[in-house]
């Protein structure tokens, strides 16, 4: 079993991702022209903001679980939603990058590639950063 400080990390990162993919969410729809890219910019943010919402909800849950036991002295028992919080994460983590990745169409052509392609990369190294820490590799 994780220590309950894995928990309470991946409970404030996740609620830091969801504050601020919720921010980028209203800046969208305060700033950005009534298109298609727009509108599916503020789609992903908003569903990488729901997306990691459960995910701060299920680790500060699990963390106090796993403090309980802990001081209890007692036979850990796996937390079986840390797989499923871990893809939740994931997905919210690649929604968060999509939306970066389409708001840049919102101006035009030459920094939507340009956006896209930022994006991808960063995906690509967020999940290099975080398969180790993830319970789907386990």
């Amino acid at each position: 079993m994780m220590s309950s400080e894995y928990y309470r990390q991946f409970a404030f990162v996740s609620s830091v991702l969801a504050g601020f993919a919720f921010t980028f969410y209203g800046t969208l729809l305060s700033g950005s022209v009534k298109n298609s890219a727009g509108t599916w910019a503020a789609f992903m943010a908003v569903a990488a903001s729901v997306a990691f919402l459960p995910v701060t909800l299920g680790m500060t849950f699990a963390a106090s679980r796993a403090t309980l036991v802990s001081a209890a002295n007692t036979a850990p028992q796996p937390y079986r939603q840390t797989v499923a919080l871990s893809m939740l994460f994931l997905c919210g983590i690649v929604l968060l990058f999509a939306s970066f990745g389409v708001s840049g169409w919102i101006r035009s052509r030459s920094l939507g590639i340009a956006t896209t392609i930022v994006s991808l990369l960063g995906l690509l190294a967020a999940f290099f950063a975080l398969l180790p820490f993830l319970s789907i590799v386990r």
